[in-house]
């Protein structure tokens, strides 16, 4: 019997745009349904609108936005043999968060730089942390400090910021590939167990 999966994508404060687009054909080509809960409520913003971005994140989504995510989940839990989130930067902060309720098997969350806003968060499913080490915080002590966490393993890419992105300034093609297989291998080694 096929496992009926599902997995959350979790934008960074751009929304949903062709990078997340991109995401979702991957893992929907795999036969999982995929989602991508629109919690901007407009078009994405472009690069070159980050300024504004980051603004209309914090003043009408912010952090907080993860119990929204959470009912999504608990419905999915509930017609889902299995139940994966995917987060990119903000949306990795989000994913974070979302692992301590309960309502997934798995977490990813990729160079969420504000998971270390929330250290104390204590996952409920097991959860895989991949950071760069080029970003605009000390990312090796965040994930020195998340070592030996119960269900959390962590990796720290020689990358910067967004290097999953081909769209943005950050991408490393090398390092999303490298990125792209631990992931992989994490929700295999969940499906499987």
């Amino acid at each position: 019997m096929t496992q009926k999966i599902a997995l959350v994508v979790l934008p960074e404060i751009y929304g949903c745009n062709a990078f997340i687009e991109r995401v979702k054909a991957k893992y929907q080509q795999l036969g999982m349904a995929v989602f991508c809960p629109n919690l901007w409520l407009r078009a994405p913003f472009t690069y070159g609108e980050e300024a504004a971005a980051y603004t209309y994140f914090q003043r009408h989504i912010g952090f907080g936005a993860y119990r929204d995510i959470d009912y999504l989940l608990e419905e999915l839990q509930a017609a889902y043999d299995r139940v994966f989130v995917l987060g990119f930067s903000a949306g990795a902060a989000l994913a974070w968060r979302c692992s301590t309720c309960g309502h997934a098997d798995g977490v990813i969350a990729c160079y969420g730089s504000r998971i270390r806003d929330y250290l104390d968060a204590a996952p409920r499913c097991e959860t895989l942390l991949l950071f760069a080490e080029q970003d605009g915080f000390d990312a090796a002590a965040v994930t020195e400090r998340l070592q030996g966490k119960r269900h959390v393993e962590t990796m720290l890419l020689p990358a910067k910021h967004g290097f999953f992105d081909a769209d943005s300034q950050g991408y490393d093609a090398r390092q999303a590939e490298k990125g792209w297989r631990y992931i992989d291998a994490f929700m295999k080694r969940i499906i499987e167990a």
